[in-house]
């Protein structure tokens, strides 16, 4: 442990680790007013909310359509155009770290990821690919790493004049549309159609063991700001969702679900307390043990989004994102839930939630709502964030240590 500790360390002390840290540190802010805007724009201001269908919100609180629009507003223009941020901050940091001073140079990462994500929606339209703008942080960054890099290759901090930015630019702006030109003939698989069809022509043991694996997929690539099978909370759509919800309807309960493993029922429903990782058992962990001023700030801030799920404060603010500390616990807290709930759902210890729940509403509810009330699954969602938070708290106090001998509390 103490060798693990001690390269850390001198990863933490890197230049690479030096960008990462304060681009997304610096995005925080940003992103926590963005996931507040979030979760009352989709659960309290949306009439498919949780709390907006709990108490109908939208018959009686004033100006109800403008708290939407709102809401809305801001969280379109945070939290779903992120990869601009990264791209913008990342250029920054970048040229900090080399020790370059250029004038408008994170503008140039900027420039160059529009020109990643414009896409020709014809009749002379203008508009972004939506993915690469919302869910394109990992590209976003890399692009503010490698445009930092030219413009520090090419230009004298010293003796630089703003024609010198000409040529850099030029380069990079056609490197960008290069890409641009690479990404319009990448084609796009419709994955939740393919999960959903692969659980439904499958065996039970096959389906069970496919959730697990998407259910791990989805969370190691949310570690890398990248949106996984499951990220997107259930629809209850697709095809297993409905057998189950008819066979619900007709014999008037929620046992014996003609397709116990899907992502509803395993991953959405005892797998995703706070979002992605159960960030949720990592906030209540940090306020338990943790005496990192930081850590603490961040998690008070982050417990009112992640209570309805929402987990981009948290990846941000610690950072979780490129976190090999957190990456273990982050990967494996979903992983016992996921067993544990397959293991009583398929000894029939506990029922599938098959029923549809309000958008926002808080993890531990979700299978209770989903079984229609069953106060056994309630109760293993308790015991479930309680073994959350004890896998948590041991990478809790090994952060802190590591960040205590890495100098990187003090540094600006």
């Amino acid at each position: 442990m103490n060798h693990l500790i001690k390269l850390s360390v001198k990863a933490y002390q890197s230049k690479l680790a030096y960008i990462l840290r304060h681009t997304l540190q610096v995005m925080f802010p940003i992103i926590l007013v963005g996931s507040f805007a979030e979760v009352l724009r989709f659960t309290f201001f949306s009439k498919s909310g949780y709390i907006s269908t709990i108490t109908n919100l939208n018959q009686w609180l004033p100006l109800y359509n403008n708290l939407t629009q709102l809401t809305d507003l801001i969280f379109e223009c945070t939290i779903n155009i992120i990869a601009l941020y990264a791209a913008f901050f990342s250029t920054q940091y970048t040229l900090k770290a080399y020790q370059k001073e250029i004038p408008g140079g994170a503008m140039v990462g900027l420039l160059a990821y529009l020109i990643i994500a414009y896409q020709n929606s014809g009749n002379n339209g203008f508009s972004f690919n939506n993915y690469l703008v919302s869910q394109g942080m990992l590209l976003g960054i890399i692009v503010g790493y490698i445009t930092g890099r030219v413009l520090a290759l090419f230009i004298n901090d010293q003796t630089h004049s703003v024609t010198e930015l000409i040529k850099p630019i030029v380069i990079i702006s056609l490197i960008a549309a290069l890409i641009n030109l690479l990404l319009v003939f990448v084609n796009q698989i419709s994955l939740p159609t393919y999960v959903a069809s692969y659980i439904t022509g499958s065996t039970g043991s096959q389906a069970f063991w496919y959730v697990i694996g998407m259910g791990m997929l989805t969370d190691i690539m949310a570690t890398f700001a990248i949106g996984g099978p499951f990220i997107n909370s259930p629809t209850f759509t697709d095809a297993p969702s409905w057998a189950n919800l008819m066979h619900a309807l007709k014999t008037g309960s929620a046992w014996n679900a003609p397709f116990k493993y899907t992502d509803t029922t395993i991953f959405h429903s005892f797998a995703n307390f706070g979002g992605s990782g159960c960030v949720l058992a990592l906030i209540i962990a940090i306020l338990l043990v943790s005496h990192e001023h930081r850590y603490r700030s961040v998690s008070k801030w982050s417990l009112f989004p992640a209570i309805f799920n929402n987990h981009y404060s948290m990846m941000l603010g610690i950072p979780i994102l490129y976190n090999p500390i957190f990456f273990i616990p982050f990967v494996v807290a979903p992983l016992i839930n996921m067993l544990i709930a397959g293991g009583l759902l398929s000894l029939n210890l506990i029922p599938a939630a098959v029923y549809p729940v309000p958008a926002g509403t808080p993890a531990p509810l979700i299978a209770l709502i989903g079984t229609n009330g069953n106060w056994g699954v309630f109760f293993l969602s308790l015991v479930l964030i309680v073994i959350d938070v004890i896998v948590y708290i041991p990478f809790v106090k090994v952060a802190e240590k590591i960040i205590a001998e890495s100098g990187v509390k003090h540094e600006k």
